[in-house]
């Protein structure tokens, strides 16, 4: 039986891999950042009883080495996938110093501590594509100039190379994954998805008569989180390790967003939405972000199951019915055929 140690096991991302390797037959041992009768009743609300008995949960912190290292003894494990870390770009102003601890010297204490005590293991960094700041070019492929232009990218670009650091040096099985947005029912309302999700809903039940949003000019490259997670779990399983950049290819703007939201409750996104402006610092940092997808397709043999349409539609659904935690959180969740 493999042994995967997950960081960041309670986020979306951490979710959907966990319960998706469980019903692969791994044994799973996952970090939790808060103690653990804080995050427990989360916890069991998307996992069913078997699985989250299942799972060897641990409290750690990715600024205690110690803490680290506990959780990579009691683990042992075969397969680390590191998800942990902040996930803001725009608060990453606000805390730069915080960025820097969690994302980059987070990172290289963990593969430090796996160098040291799991030497074979292979391990899986989470970076973004944020580490290409304005972009050079479009799309971005793995060869594409890194300019970050947020200490969150600059911190994911440093965390990198410290992960090609170690790959090259120390002969660590390291994989990058630089990932673009990803959505699912399970993302929280501070989300523009989840947000813009539970207002078509109220909309089509009556709840609301107008939903508010920012710049629907915004660009971005959208795929469903349940495929990104199966990317991640594919660039563990290949003959050698590499960086892989794991996006649709496609650049949609927010209003394409809104309107197949719309669309799939049946409603025109022109009657209800009203945009507001937005002050310098809450725009979004850049345009131009679009991942192309062609080195993890032919190296990972990696398919993507959901089409843009298809995720925004079970978002909404998901709302409209009031799904359950635990049925958001499927990893086997399929498209409905439209």
């Amino acid at each position: 039986m493999k042994r995967a140690a997950i960081t960041g096991i309670a986020g979306q991302d951490g979710t959907y891999l966990a319960r998706g390797l469980l019903r692969r037959g791994y044994e799973v041992h996952g970090l939790l950042q808060f103690p653990f009768d804080r995050e427990e009743p989360v916890l069991r609300r998307r996992y069913p009883a078997d699985e989250f008995s299942a799972v060897r949960w641990t409290t750690g912190s990715l600024e205690d080495p110690f803490s680290l290292v506990r959780f990579l003894k009691s683990a042992q494990p075969d397969e680390i996938y590191h998800l942990a870390g902040l996930t803001d770009s725009r608060q990453s102003f606000l805390v730069p110093e915080e960025s820097v601890l969690s994302i980059t010297l987070g990172t290289l204490r963990l593969l430090e501590a796996a160098r040291e005590l799991c030497a074979n293991a292979r391990i899986f960094l989470a970076s973004s594509a944020e580490v290409f700041g304005v972009p050079a070019e479009t799309p971005q492929s793995e060869t594409t100039l890194k300019q970050p232009a947020t200490p969150y990218g600059i911190a994911k670009l440093a965390a990198d190379q410290f992960g090609r650091l170690h790959r090259d040096k120390y002969g660590q099985f390291v994989a990058v994954g630089m990932l673009y947005n990803h959505e699912s029912p399970l993302r929280p309302p501070n989300y523009l998805s989840r947000r813009l999700s539970l207002g078509v809903a109220a909309i089509k039940r009556g709840e609301a008569k107008e939903l508010q949003l920012g710049d629907l000019s915004a660009e971005r490259d959208w795929s469903d989180a349940r495929d990104i997670v199966n990317a991640i779990w594919l660039s563990l399983q290949a003959a050698k390790p590499g960086d892989y950049v794991l996006a649709s290819g496609q650049q949609r703007k927010v209003e394409d967003f809104v309107a197949v939201a719309f669309r799939a409750a049946g409603l025109d996104w022109r009657q209800f939405v009203k945009t507001t402006a937005r002050t310098d610092n809450q725009q979004q940092v850049t345009n131009g972000l679009c991942g192309n997808p062609r080195k993890a397709e032919a190296e990972l043999g990696w398919k993507r199951a959901w089409s843009f349409e298809a995720m925004v539609a079970d978002l909404v659904q998901a709302e409209l019915e009031n799904r359950s935690e635990m049925e958001r959180a499927n990893p086997l969740a399929k498209p409905v055929a439209s």
